[in-house]
């Protein structure tokens, strides 16, 4: 998103909560970072005077920074870190776009959309859920664009498991023990396991004891790549992620993640698995039922080319690849309408 919205703006920061992988990862490609700690509604809930206070400090800060910064437009996108930014923008009468990932739309996007110049959504349904059908934009959700990989290759066959930056715990367990009960399906399987930090030596010595070669790793700085070589994925349902799966075409079955606000990971999983692209395991029945779903369907598809390919051809229909594209369009668009003629000579944030 950063890459394309640098054809647009000469210059670009980051807002963010501040924890150090976030502020890593926007440092090390180039972009200026500025964390504003964020309160949740449980929080205003739970403790509803000292959150209100946290959230007065937390926007004046963050109207400190767009002062500072002088963006000529803010993109927001979703999550509680968003809001006290966006709302300086708005109130300082800056252009604001926001981009909602998920089918349902969060609490934050429901709350901003009111003062957005311009909502972009990944899903066309979404445009119901938010009532702004004359500001919403149905552009899909942007993905990183990196270098293509030749064709065949998918030659040797990869299991790829993503749970999400941080990993997940129930699919570092139960993700092993499933491929021990379905045995190895032959020669040239492998399995791409991102664990998080606290899990990756224990995991490791799971797919050891149940026979699987396995590399696995805390994090993954670019799964497109690991995607484009997988032929099976096990994943939760976060709204990027899938773009990304999306754009490769990969036979998946999902986790969605249960304790997501909303639910919204379970409806974004449920939108993919209607159309064809992908299976769904719940982990609501605890681990053992987890897992028995987990070898159900992964067996399945591992020992079916034919319903790889069909699932993979589904997920392929979905893809949304110029998403960015149509993003920065919508960005533009704003910069034009409040009276900035030269959207290339602009920044974001």
């Amino acid at each position: 998103m950063a890459e394309a919205l640098g054809e647009v703006a000469n210059r670009i920061g980051f807002v963010g909560k501040g924890s150090d992988l976030e502020r890593q990862e926007v440092l090390s490609r180039g972009y200026e970072y500025f964390a504003v700690p964020s309160v949740s509604t449980l929080d205003l809930r739970r403790r509803p005077v000292r959150s209100l206070g946290a959230a007065w400090r937390s926007y004046r800060e963050a109207r400190r920074i767009v002062r500072q910064f002088a963006p000529a437009a803010v993109i927001g996108l979703g999550g509680y870190a968003s809001v006290p930014t966006v709302m300086a923008a708005s109130r300082l009468r800056v252009p604001v776009t926001l981009l909602e990932q998920n089918v349902i739309p969060g609490r934050a996007t429901r709350w901003l959309s009111r003062r957005a110049d311009r909502v972009c959504v990944a899903f066309e349904e979404t445009r119901s859920s938010l009532g702004l059908a004359g500001s919403c934009r149905w552009t899909g959700n942007p993905v990183r664009q990196i270098a293509s990989i030749e064709q065949g290759r998918r030659a040797e066959h990869l299991l790829l498991v993503l749970g999400g930056s941080q990993g997940a715990r129930s699919l570092n367990v139960a993700v092993p023990e499933a491929l021990r009960r379905v045995g190895h399906p032959g020669p040239g399987w492998r399995v791409m396991h991102q664990s998080g930090e606290h899990d990756a030596a224990a995991v490791q010595a799971a797919y050891q004891a149940c026979g699987w070669e396995a590399s696995v790793e805390p994090f993954l700085k670019l799964p497109p790549r690991w995607l484009a070589q997988s032929e099976l994925v096990i994943s939760r349902a976060g709204a990027t992620t899938l773009a990304e799966i999306a754009c490769e075409g990969v036979a998946t079955v999902l986790v969605p993640y249960p304790h997501a606000t909303d639910d919204h990971q379970r409806a974004n999983a449920d939108w993919f698995v209607c159309r064809g692209a992908a299976r769904m395991v719940e982990e609501t029945g605890g681990r053992e039922m987890l897992v028995a779903g987990l070898a159900e369907e992964v067996g399945g598809l591992l020992g079916s080319r034919a319903r790889r390919q069909e699932m993979a051809c589904a997920m392929r229909t979905l893809a949304r690849s110029r998403a960015a594209d149509a993003v920065v369009g919508v960005v533009a668009e704003t910069l034009v309408s409040s009276g900035c003629d030269s959207p290339a000579d602009s920044q974001a944030a």
